[in-house]
């Protein structure tokens, strides 16, 4: 069983839910929860639906608040949703991918029924964002990992996670990159009004959620005013996910576009507009993962704003910025302008490709289909390396 709660999530999960329905050792079933079937964000469970996938359940959790009481009671109404579910039907292994506050719902409830649970994009540090706590929360839950890097396995090795338990694969997006579907630029257009044959950036912008002295609405007004600089690009932005403080930067970027034609206001491209947009575009600008993992595989360069990314392994196409407008401005006219600068970035190596090939889908399923469902995998041993093992790790 596979869980997906967002858009973005859902767009990174999908290869690897194709090639485990292709698999003839393997069954899906899909609970889609959160912000898939919430209008204000695009209803994307359409997308799922669309493409085919047997959707199990759909778990209507979602309170149209993102004040931290109503983010904690739609974790609650979930996990009383899959007191409903999971008796009828068990799975024997539960899919997670990344570190989003709603994965708790599966999770607790995999525990509780002892369900192995897997997952992908574990290890890896967001310093500016709750995600960072979920995240390493999951890892010592998690029965088998995915890494997307050799570092991120070297530091879920060192939580004590057994070494046969990690299994580093690359990272989704890549994948998507390299054998996904990427919209065209006449579709964009079509479905989007975007024309990517125009001089394009691609913002996404979340709240710093650990950032306690920086208000949202005053975070995002500091890169609109930024962005107000570049009135001859066009500005494709795209929602933030549900957290808390969403809400205000959605009004600003509402607010935003309303004002100036050159900006493309989104609740969601789906991941095939998405990475359509991203590979025509001038630079990524914003807080978003994807700045970091998929754009250098699309030689791409990035302009990653404020610390929610602080951590992450990055590739020399990631410009880092804090969120002042002088800043902002400078990092946007180097991914723009600076020829020796955008030279490199064709020329980059990305760290979420270990392999060079964005075969991560064909790891995963190679070994879920190889792992025993026994008592071994269940049951968990806290197992630290040795010294030695320490200067020689594989990961």
């Amino acid at each position: 069983m596979a869980f997906t709660a967002t858009r973005a999530e859902y767009g990174l999960l999908k290869p690897i839910l194709k090639r485990i329905i292709n698999s003839s050792n393997l069954e899906l079933s899909l609970i889609i929860a959160g912000s898939h079937l919430s209008p204000v964000h695009g209803r994307t469970v359409q997308e799922i639906q669309n493409d085919g996938l047997p959707v199990s359940y759909l778990m209507e959790n979602l309170l149209t608040s993102d004040t931290p009481g109503a983010l904690i009671k739609s974790v609650g109404l979930g996990l009383m949703d899959t007191a409903i579910f999971f008796p009828k039907q068990i799975p024997d292994i539960v899919l997670l991918l990344g570190d989003r506050f709603e994965l708790f719902i599966p999770l607790i409830a995999a525990l509780i029924y002892r369900i192995p649970v897997v997952h992908l994009c574990g290890g890896e540090t967001t310093e500016g964002a709750l995600d960072e706590q979920v995240r390493h929360a999951i890892t010592k839950m998690a029965h088998l990992h995915f890494p997307s890097t050799f570092e991120y396995g070297r530091r879920i090795r060192m939580m004590g996670e057994e070494a046969w338990r990690i299994h580093v694969v690359g990272a989704p997006g890549v994948e998507n990159i390299r054998h996904g579907e990427i919209m065209p630029p006449e579709d964009l257009q079509a479905n989007y009004n975007i024309d990517v044959n125009h001089p394009t950036l691609l913002i996404t912008y979340h709240p710093e959620t650990l950032t306690m002295d920086c208000d949202p609405m005053e975070q995002v007004s500091i890169i609109i005013d930024a962005l107000k600089e570049f009135p001859d690009l066009q500005q494709v932005i795209t929602y933030p996910g549900i957290e808390v403080g969403s809400s205000k930067i959605i009004q600003a970027w509402e607010s935003y576009a309303a004002m100036y034609p050159n900006v493309k206001l989104h609740k969601s491209l789906g991941s095939g507009g998405y990475l359509g947009v991203m590979k025509h575009a001038a630079a990524v600008v914003g807080n978003s993962s994807s700045g970091i993992i998929e754009a250098p595989s699309l030689n791409v360069p990035t302009v990653n704003i404020g610390e929610r990314q602080k951590g992450r392994v990055r590739a020399k196409s990631v410009i880092d910025v804090p969120c002042y407008k002088e800043d902002i401005l400078t990092g946007i006219r180097i991914a723009l302008y600076d020829e020796q600068f955008r030279c490199e970035v064709k020329n980059v190596l990305n760290p979420y490709d270990p392999y060079g090939d964005g075969n991560v889908s064909g790891r995963v399923v190679s070994v879920l289909e190889s792992t025993p469902i026994d008592r071994r995998l269940l049951e968990k041993k806290l197992d630290y390396p040795t010294p030695d093992e320490v200067d020689s790790l594989a990961y």
